[in-house]
């Protein structure tokens, strides 16, 4: 086994049979480095770039790992292991594939091992496991703490290599030298065994009719049934037949019919089966001059997104359409990105109604494993045509893409903040389109200020200025709270929201309520002693769930049930304080019991289908109020709504954040655009305490150009995006000195480089200070701000600085490359 560095672009001559396979290893911290290993005659005609095998690889013993070159030649003196098994024939990625992933990798600082397992479902490969037992279970004095520990583990019974490593609490390299002596001095047993992959593909039993040729009157009643149909599912043909599986082996042994397994597509989407497909609508005039640009563009093979700005409800979602009919009728797929599940759903339905539900498929988090796993393999075999999805799905193996269409392409969630690697789908399809050639159209009614930027300099830019049909916009009106108070209201909602509300459901219309907090309240302390309930991890107030009787932290999930009495004084006088979603809905149903009310937020978009069920009662008139986070401020296209509150619309201006003020613009100019679609007109209530300020301004005037033009003056004026790449380094430790420490040992070190290579004026080291949130899931977090105005030359720079640091175990470093927010 030879280790090399796998730094550069890999590139391998094909149609040669080769000695020796080059391999990516999946074992995490272990650096790209690439490992030779001999090529069985078994394998030499079948072998190729790609493909997932099993290989024996030191102390872990056999690994998962992944082929990514070929070669003739081992230096002297190194023996090389053969491989042991090919898990997948057809390769999983293409070495131009790979390359993408390395490209992505090295943009956010993250090992290709990384790239490769967020890009790979690996659970639905065959795993190797290593299970370690103890073989002799008596006393032994002459081993060391940590030997000891290890053996006491496993007297409770055998344990899994890894999972003894994490119970164990010693580090990587302590623990496995532990390991090596335990097992040299045969105290302890390492066994490989092999799991199939938890997912496979579903089959299910069909029914057939061969032949009606028989007396038998019972056997001719239930045969008469498949006259009419090529193929039924068994089951439900036995139960419709009203027969039984004694009767229908009879009927296959007299020939009359077959039954038969066959593999069936578990497909999310099989909802939407009963919706009558619907035909393509004919552009409006402004439409049309849209949607000529953006052809025009595609034919003329630019390779810079193309944005569409377009005010809320003026018909972008037609457009993309009718461009996804064009992209499909040369043969190629389409990639279609959203925010959020919520909106994947509705979107899907959508794209299902238009194109078939054979030809689509919904990428997220929230389908099933077995959903999942069929949708990858139709993905490979090139089966689905339109794939839709969240961030995750730019990874997902679709073919022959042609158009990317990324939809409310400003919202913060295509970015990954946690885990690594801390990529932004936006930035990622950019290097898929240079690996497919696909052509990428982004939309937005309130874009984001550094992608408007952008398609204008480039100009690539193209907007709708008009709502659809010339439909008005709908009346805003900011609702002084303050007033409300002097007046004598101290209600959650204002009398003019009420009175809209009430209106509204006398004339079957309906409302959407905004509130952007979980949970119930956002605070809960002791009215005797003062004690505020704080995360033990976070030294953050832990928000109360209601509905399930939690105090919960939404930084860790750390939680805990909300006590009776004071844990400090033993009184019972436990209050909470502030707003959270499940108190607004428990008031309005308190303020409109006659009227059907659902909520929509990231709790409920966790169980399966529960988001795309809500919005289609909705969509049908059964719900009167719908409430909901953020996740209903965009994309929900519902004529029928009439009123939209938002409950405390200067929440999103309140963080320590440059983007701050984009963001809550953003959010209250998207929620104003769900009320007045269809022939009714829409009014939209802003309860501030704040009715004067700038931005609440420009978004109750759904005036985006005068928002981007003082943001983007300061922007300028303060180097930050556009003007300048963010990069944030975080040192996090148990200890806050040795997290400060290395904090300023690291800022200082970048400053010496800066200072030497007289750059200082391009990249600026600001830092190291305590985050806003100083710490976080019992560690102590202090941050780096890195502005670099070189472009690509300052990113290369840097992270190579990056790549040499070394630190103690207790330290952990993180890079977040292009963050959307500096807390």
């Amino acid at each position: 086994m030879e280790a090399s560095d796998c730094n550069k672009k890999i590139s391998i001559n094909e149609g040669i049979l080769y000695k020796y396979a080059q391999l990516i290893v999946n074992i995490p911290n272990l650096g790209v480095k690439t490992f030779s290993y001999t090529i069985p005659e078994e394998f030499k005609e079948i072998i190729k770039i790609g493909q997932a095998v099993l290989v024996s690889f030191g102390n872990k013993g056999v690994v998962n790992a992944f082929i990514v070159g070929f070669s003739n030649y081992m230096p002297e003196g190194i023996k090389a292991k053969p491989l042991l098994e090919i898990i997948e024939e057809k390769p999983l990625f293409s070495l131009e594939y790979l390359n993408f992933l390395h490209e992505v990798g090295n943009y956010y600082c993250c090992p290709l091992q990384k790239m490769l397992e967020l890009a790979i479902p690996m659970k639905f490969l065959k795993q190797s496991q290593n299970i370690v037992s103890l073989i002799k279970n008596e006393e032994n004095e002459k081993l060391n703490e940590s030997a000891k520990k290890i053996v006491n583990l496993l007297k409770n019974g055998e344990t899994a290599l890894n999972t003894l490593q994490k119970k164990s609490k010693l580090p990587s390299a302590k623990f496995y030298a532990e390991m090596r002596k335990l097992k040299k001095a045969l105290i302890v047993r390492v066994e490989t065994t092999f799991q199939e992959s938890s997912q496979k593909e579903q089959s299910v039993k069909f029914i057939k009719l061969i032949s009606t040729q028989t007396e038998n009157k019972r056997y001719k009643t239930i045969l008469s049934q498949l006259e009419n149909s090529e193929e039924r599912e068994l089951i439900e043909f036995e139960k419709e037949a009203k027969t039984t599986r004694k009767t229908i082996q009879n009927l296959a042994k007299e020939g009359l019919v077959e039954v038969y397994e066959k593999n069936v597509f578990r497909n999310p989407l099989d909802i939407y089966q009963v919706l009558k497909t619907e035909d393509f609508y004919s552009l409006t005039n402004a439409q049309q001059k849209v949607y000529d640009f953006i052809k025009s563009k595609i034919e003329g093979g630019t390779d810079k997104p193309i944005l569409l700005h377009g005010v809320t409800a003026a018909g972008k979602t037609e457009i993309y359409f009718h461009l996804i009919r064009d992209t499909l009728n040369k043969g190629q797929n389409v990639l279609f990105l959203v925010p959020e599940i919520a909106l994947a759903s509705e979107l899907t339905r959508r794209l299902a109604k238009r194109f078939g539900t054979e030809k689509v498929a919904i990428w997220h988090s929230s389908i099933s494993d077995g959903e999942k796993f069929d949708i990858w393999q139709k993905l490979r075999k090139n089966e689905i045509k339109i794939l839709a999805g969240v961030r995750s799905a730019v990874f997902a193996p679709l073919q022959n893409i042609g158009l990317i269409v990324i939809d409310e392409e400003h919202e913060s969630t295509f970015k990954q903040s946690s885990p690594s690697p801390r990529y932004n789908a936006k930035t990622v399809v950019a290097q898929l389109a240079k690996l497919t050639g696909a052509t990428i159209l982004q939309g937005s009614a309130t874009p984001d200020v550094n992608t408007y930027y952008t398609a204008f300099n480039n100009e690539n830019l193209v907007s709708l200025t008009e709502r659809f049909n010339n439909a008005k916009m709908a009346k805003v009106i900011a609702v002084d709270m303050r007033q409300e108070k002097i007046n004598g209201n101290n209600m959650l909602f204002s009398r003019t929201l009420i009175n809209a509300i009430n209106d509204g459901i006398k004339n079957s219309l309906q409302t959407i309520l905004l509130i952007n907090r979980r949970g119930y309240a956002t605070s809960t302390q002791c009215e005797a002693c003062g004690k505020t309930f704080l995360c033990p991890k976070c030294d953050i107030p832990l928000v109360l769930h209601n509905e399930q009787n939690k105090l919960r932290c939404h930084y860790c999930d750390w939680e805990m049930t909300i006590p009776k009495t004071c844990p400090d004084c033993h009184s019972e006088a436990i209050y909470s304080t502030g707003i959270g979603i499940e108190k607004v809905e428990k008031i309005t149903r308190r303020i409109f019991p006659e009227a059907v009310i659902a909520r929509i937020d990231s709790d409920i978009a966790a169980k399966k289908n529960a988001c795309a069920t809500i919005l289609e009662d909705f969509r049908n008139g059964k719900i009167n109020i719908l409430i909901g986070t953020q996740m209903i401020a965009k994309g929900l296209d519902n004529p029928n709504v009439s009123v939209v509150g938002v409950i405390n619309a200067d929440s999103s201006f309140n963080f320590p954040d440059f983007r701050c003020s984009e963001r809550g613009f953003q959010l209250l100019t998207q929620v104003a655009g769900r009320a007045g679609r269809g022939d009714i007109e829409g009014k939209v209530y802003f309860q501030t305490f704040n009715p004067e300020s700038f931005v609440l301004d420009n978004a109750k005037n759904q005036d985006y150009l005068t928002f981007y033009k003082e943001e983007i003056e300061a922007r300028e004026t303060f180097d930050y995006p556009p003007f300048s790449q963010i990069i944030m380094l975080f040192l996090t430790s148990q200890q806050e000195w040795r997290a400060k420490g290395a904090a300023q040992q690291i800022a200082e070190q970048l400053r010496n480089v800066t200072v030497k290579k007289q750059i200082t004026e391009y990249i600026n080291i600001l830092g190291p200070s305590p985050c806003i949130f100083e710490k976080i899931r019992g560690e102590y977090r202090f941050q780096i701000m890195i502005k670099n105005k070189l472009g690509q030359k300052g990113h290369a720079l840097l992270t190579r600085l990056f790549g040499g640091i070394i630190l103690p175990e207790d330290i952990k470093l993180t890079i977040d490359v292009d963050p959307l927010d500096i807390m």
